[in-house]
């Protein structure tokens, strides 16, 4: 049988290993949270350069304080040089109607950007406030038009040009 001076000193040695071993884990842990995310790729033109299949949903405003449902579902390719066009069904408070666009769009190193379209056939201009997500295979955007609550969600459908 060990006599108890051993065991306290068996005792130390553990609890010293398992401090070790945890800062061991918290510095691993906050370089991951640190350093991997400041080594993500940047967005550019060409980076975010494909066509993607996105759902809009949410409000435009008919009348001042009259707001009636929306929603849309479409496809829009950006070309790598700034410009953008797209199809899409939208549907206005139950009358749906077929769509295309076209435009130009702006890239930031971040991820975020934007675009302004005409739409055809009402003739409308709309412009969109975007972030780039998961390695830009998919975004999140806000319309940012006076009279729009409008949110949208896409995801890539075709790779980009250049990988």
């Amino acid at each position: 049988m060990r006599s108890p001076e051993i065991l306290t000193e068996e005792n130390k040695m553990k609890s010293k290993l398992i401090a070790r071993a945890s800062l061991v884990a918290t510095v691993v842990a906050l370089f991951m949270t640190v350093a991997l995310p400041a080594r993500a790729a940047q967005c550019s033109l060409a980076s975010v350069a494909g066509s993607y299949g996105y759902t809009t949903n949410g409000f435009v405003a008919i009348a001042p304080a009259t707001f009636v449902p929306a929603a849309a579902a479409g496809r829009i390719t950006f070309d790598g040089h700034g410009h953008v066009n797209g199809i899409q069904t939208r549907v206005v408070a139950g009358s749906s109607l077929d769509e295309t666009y076209s435009g130009t769009y702006s890239v930031n190193p971040n991820c975020t950007g934007s675009f302004t379209v005409l739409v055809e056939p009402d003739t409308r201009t709309s412009t969109v406030d975007l972030v780039w997500t998961d390695n830009t295979n998919g975004a999140s955007a806000v319309f940012t038009n006076p009279g729009f609550i409008l949110t949208a969600t896409a995801r890539r459908i075709s790779p980009r040009e250049t990988d």
